[in-house]
């Protein structure tokens, strides 16, 4: 008999449900076909372990999806059907495209400096939108966007710019009206106060309805810290009142930082909430005595973010620091978060592919930066931002299709391994024709499916006894998929196996797979 095909539990949702998960195309209505009789001695039940090798990593593959002032998306207002169409297409051609060169992950910036792309009740809609907070009936960009992801298999995560606020001369920001003393005016604008508490319960407040309205894969900080020229900030007010205890200012500053993540942590706890944590810090993490050179500004010192402490205490699930430098600006730190940081949480360095067009980098940087991350053992990366990475700049994109070509497994989170799913069971093929056949699997009786998805893997083995290990989709939220026989062209046997993945990326295989004799179902049908 052919060596023995193994698959695995994560996607395809059914060919035609898989393919939908994948973005290849979307499933059509399948009559009702009575099962076709088919000669079990073609079909086994095999031990399934998860293919390994180093073709299949796992990491994250992200992007910073940019709205404020449509620069990525959207380029169309939504305040009219016409804008509300467009809007919509121009969103899934990039995700699209975002799909079909390897990423998994999209950062999709919902907040401004105190403006939304969602419907909030809290905050006005950003201009980028459609202007004047206008949302037609119907239509929420941020609804429409986190199924057009999921739809894909893209995880999203809502990127929040947290303290900086605008507030124009002629229409003042609603919380600079009904909280004075929230804000503090700061090198020509506004930026919310971390040492004040009700701020802090407000930005808790905002991630929690996102959490609740939403969809969403996790919720992302960025500006989560002090401002530019941070020494000049005048919270001098809420320093005297707060800050007592403290050894110094900057000890309370890096503070009412954790406090605010303790904060968010316990506030989507109060609703039961897994979303995803995250932030993105400042590049360079702290400064390193023997650099020999000046370091600019640093995460620590400059800005007053303390990441290490946020990863030891388990406030965040994982950090995107923004390293948007090359040579001795990037590799000392970036061993440095390794050391540092990476020993409690995942760290995805954040990629300036904006600077080969407004720095004159060459693109094999990014791809210097990239094989160095691999190499130093982090968890994947992020680029900054989508337009730098499309077919606008083709070196750059080429480079990130070759980096993301193997398969790619999400982060399996330390914070999910107390929830790890149960194993998927009953894994079985029923052919509705000779050619189709659906595959189908369970979870035990009475196991959580809450923020369950699949994964589904085949082994494939062809007459020449050469095995190949295929991914076929990931992310699938029902428990079945549809398969053709024309999909295993060459092949004499297939063993599929399937695993649950929680929303923290922790997998759970099934037992027992399940191994098709193709080449004996052929011979059948020719009968």
């Amino acid at each position: 008999m052919p060596t023995k095909y193994y698959s695995r539990s994560l996607s395809v949702l059914s060919l035609l449900l898989l393919l939908s998960a994948c973005g290849v195309r979307r499933p059509q209505p399948q009559p009702v076909v009575p099962p076709v009789k088919v000669d079990t001695t073609s079909i086994e039940l095999t031990p399934w372990v998860r293919p390994t090798g180093d073709s299949i990593r796992q990491e994250m593959r992200g992007v910073w999806l940019t709205t404020v002032w449509g620069l990525d998306w959207p380029k169309d207002k939504a305040d009219t059907p016409d804008g509300i169409r467009r809007q919509k297409e121009s969103l899934d051609r990039t995700l699209r495209r975002l799909k079909a060169d390897g990423y998994n992950t999209v950062f999709l910036q919902v907040r401004h400096s105190g403006t939304t792309l969602y419907r909030s009740p809290y905050e006005p809609a950003s201009p980028a939108i459609a202007g004047e907070g206008f949302f037609e009936a119907g239509y929420d960009p941020l609804t429409y966007a986190v199924e057009a992801c999921h739809q894909l298999g893209l995880a999203v995560h809502a990127w929040m710019v947290t303290y900086p606020l605008v507030s124009p001369k002629r229409s003042p920001h609603p919380l600079l009206r009904d909280h004075a003393d929230w804000a503090i005016a700061h090198k020509g604008s506004y930026h919310l106060d971390p040492g004040n508490p009700e701020v802090r319960s407000y930005v808790a407040h905002l991630a929690t309805d996102l959490a609740r309205r939403y969809a969403i894969d996790g919720v992302h900080f960025d500006y989560f810290r002090y401002p530019e020229a941070a020494e000049t900030f005048n919270d001098r007010t809420s320093y005297a009142r707060y800050g007592a205890s403290f050894p110094s200012k900057a000890a309370w500053r890096r503070d009412n930082l954790t406090r605010q993540l303790r904060e968010v942590r316990d506030s989507l706890s109060s609703i039961g909430s897994d979303i995803q944590v995250s932030v993105a810090p400042l590049g360079k993490l702290k400064m390193i005595p023997d650099l020999g050179r000046s370091h600019g500004w640093t995460a620590y010192e400059s800005v007053y973010q303390d990441p290490e402490t946020w990863g030891r205490e388990g406030l965040v699930d994982f950090v995107v620091p923004m390293m948007y430098y090359r040579g001795d600006l990037y590799s000392p730190f970036l061993q440095d978060w390794k050391e540092k940081v990476a020993p409690y949480i995942p760290v995805i360095p954040g990629l300036a592919a904006y600077r080969v067009e407004e720095s004159g980098w060459p693109s094999s940087v990014i791809a210097e930066q990239i094989a160095e991350e691999r190499e130093v053992g982090l968890s994947g990366v992020c680029f900054f931002r989508e337009l730098h990475t499309s077919s606008r700049f083709p070196l750059v994109r080429q480079v990130i299709e070759e980096a993301f070509a193997s398969t790619a497994l999400p982060l399996a989170l330390k914070r999910g391994e107390a929830t790890a799913p149960a194993a998927p069971e009953g894994l079985h093929a029923v052919f509705v024709s000779k050619k189709e056949f659906n595959l189908s699997w369970t979870l035990p009786r009475g196991a959580s499916t809450r923020g369950i998805t699949y994964r589904l893997w085949v082994t494939t083995t062809d007459s020449h006894g050469r095995r190949t290990a295929t991914l076929l989709a990931q992310g699938l939220r029902s428990p079945e998929c549809r398969l053709t026989l024309e999909d295993f062209v060459g092949d004499d046997c297939a063993e599929f196996g399937v695993e649950a993945v929680n929303s923290f990326g922790v997998a759970t295989p099934i037992a027992h797979g399940l191994e098709l004799n193709l080449a004996a179902l052929r011979l059948e049908q020719q009968h």
